[in-house]
């Protein structure tokens, strides 16, 4: 399959981002992303009807059910629809758009099945980041490299592109319900790396929202989301779960 023949869609989870949802749909580049697709995780602001008259395609969730089940709700829709490549990006704004193409570029020309943003590549930077996240993401991607056994310099990036055949390999399964919060996106990485797919990262910058604005800095809360962020590397190191 060439070039002019893949299939992108993009895929933004959201929850309760209100006029940031607006700003990030309307950036998203129609030139290199056929259709973009808001999945709504149960806001209780107007995040969907933003989002929709935006130009998106939503999908709603009834209740809040967590990111990755959101992420998990964008590839389906993506499968069913026959696309080849999902983009996913923050529906915060924390992932501008216009950065699309660098993570497309390396899935067009076939080198590699999963391309994964990078703040700390070489090329790769960062905005307004708190140093406490700074220190954070560090020591969390490093404790993920070394699981791993392999090098990865932003684990902890939700800036990434895939290709739809990379699900065709059954020993990667999203569609588990322990990864239906903040479980999901480490999993994929660490699995699709373990796996000997091809993952390559590509140098990104992650813009973080000026003070003020604190709902759209973080939505997680320490310890438990922490935890549920680092577990999938624990317990696919200790055969704990597939």
């Amino acid at each position: 399959m060439n070039k002019q023949t893949m299939r992108v869609l993009c895929v933004a989870p959201a929850w309760n981002e209100g006029e940031r949802i607006t700003r990030v749909v309307k950036a998203i580049p129609g030139d290199v992303a056929e259709t973009t697709v808001v999945v709504d995780d149960g806001s209780s602001d107007d995040t969907a009807d933003r989002a929709q008259a935006a130009g998106a395609t939503v999908i709603r969730h009834g209740a809040n059910r967590g990111v990755g089940a959101a992420i998990r709700s964008g590839i389906d829709f993506a499968r069913k629809e026959g696309y080849d490549i999902v983009v996913i990006i923050s529906g915060g704004g924390k992932t501008p758009p216009q950065q699309i193409p660098r993570l497309l570029a390396p899935l067009l020309r076939g080198e590699a099945e999963l391309v994964q943003g990078s703040r700390y590549t070489a090329g790769g930077d960062f905005v307004r980041m708190p140093w406490k996240r700074r220190i954070g993401t560090r020591a969390y991607t490093g404790l993920f490299s070394l699981l791993l056994g392999h090098r990865i310099t932003d684990a902890s990036s939700g800036f990434r592109a895939m290709r739809l055949s990379l699900f065709e390999d059954r020993r990667i399964n999203l569609w588990q319900d322990w990864l239906d919060r903040y479980e999901l996106e480490p999993y994929l990485l660490f699995k699709a790396v373990r796996l000997r797919h091809k993952v390559i990262e590509v140098p990104v910058t992650i813009e973080y929202p000026p003070k003020g604005d604190p709902l759209a800095y973080t939505k997680m809360r320490a310890i438990i989301d922490w935890w549920r962020i680092f577990r999938p590397a624990l317990y696919l190191t200790l055969g704990l779960k597939r």
